[in-house]
């Protein structure tokens, strides 16, 4: 029925759906022949084409396959491994067929047969895996055989000739197949860069050692050079200005802003400030000097 109200028109399914196969002598219309409970008692569109319903849904999921085969028993497919497995019991254990009834015999000749399954299966399944291992191996180089000569071939004249003006540095650029001089010379570049890399740290390392060493000396191990330091640094009984110096005041910053010319040799005046101020980054350039021309630190 439902073929039908899927493939011919309206009028034709009305007729091959009554319920009679006389024609009636009424004149009521023929919706009349459908009874209610019918499919097709309501006209709903339906597609030309028939919609067929999907498989259903298998519920639950497969468990994986075991690995029969793994990487950390290479052995397994071995005749030892075989002979292992499939152990005849000892001449002294074995009655004789005397000895056994006929459910010793069945059991012998089922014991039998599972070794002899159990050998011709793992065989055929180490064959059928390195069938396998090996097409996929063959499949996998045979792709990346076409893919880098599809990445390095040039590209066609027609397609050049027809191609959009792109700036060059815009092209994606084809990958170039080195050769061995150039990945032994690119080689040798890289070590040698590492390499001074390295040194670069050793010497690094050493400066550090040499500082640390020279350092040493003003190193506080004892607890009455923590007092002594402890109390240089918070010194209350004198003065800053004691210490440290009296600050400029603003009419000597204001000559020495006037008299800049006094360092050019043009005859301005020197004031004292700038003598001290002049005189300390000498005495810093030149131990600057002195630390370089003896390697480490005073």
């Amino acid at each position: 029925m439902d073929s039908l109200s899927s493939s011919i028109c309206r009028s034709c399914r009305l007729r091959l759906l009554q319920s009679s196969p006389y024609r009636p002598f009424s004149t009521s219309s023929s919706r009349l022949y459908i009874p209610p409970e019918s499919p097709a008692y309501i006209d709903v569109p339906q597609p030309l084409q028939p919609v067929r319903d999907g498989k259903p849904r298998a519920k639950g999921i497969l468990p994986l396959p075991r690995e029969l085969f793994p990487a950390r028993r290479p052995d397994k497919p071995s005749q030892g491994y075989l002979a292992n497995v499939t152990r005849d019991p000892l001449p002294k254990n074995v009655p004789s067929e005397e000895q056994l009834t006929e459910t010793g015999k069945y059991k012998r000749r089922m014991a039998a047969l599972r070794k002899t399954h159990l050998r011709s299966s793992l065989t055929e399944l180490h064959a059928r895996k390195t069938s396998i291992d090996n097409t996929i191996a063959s499949r996998s180089a045979a792709k990346q055989l076409d893919r880098a000569r599809l990445l390095s071939q040039s590209e066609r004249e027609d397609a050049r000739l027809t191609n959009i003006s792109i700036p060059s540095a815009m092209r994606p650029q084809k990958l170039h197949q080195l050769t061995p001089e150039e990945e032994r010379e690119i080689y040798d570049a890289r070590l040698a860069a590492h390499q001074a890399t390295l040194a670069a740290k050793h010497e690094d390392r050493l400066d550090n050692l040499h500082t640390l060493y020279m350092n040493a000396r003003n190193f506080i191990t004892t607890k009455e050079q923590l007092a002594a330091a402890i109390d240089q640094a918070f010194d209350s009984s004198r003065s800053i200005w004691d210490k440290e110096g009296k600050p400029d005041t603003v009419e000597t910053m204001i000559a020495r802003g006037r008299d800049r010319s006094a360092d050019d040799g043009r005859g301005g005046t020197m004031l004292p400030g700038d003598v001290t101020e002049r005189a300390r980054k000498d005495q810093e350039r030149m131990k600057k000097i002195a630390e370089r021309l003896s390697g480490g630190k005073l």
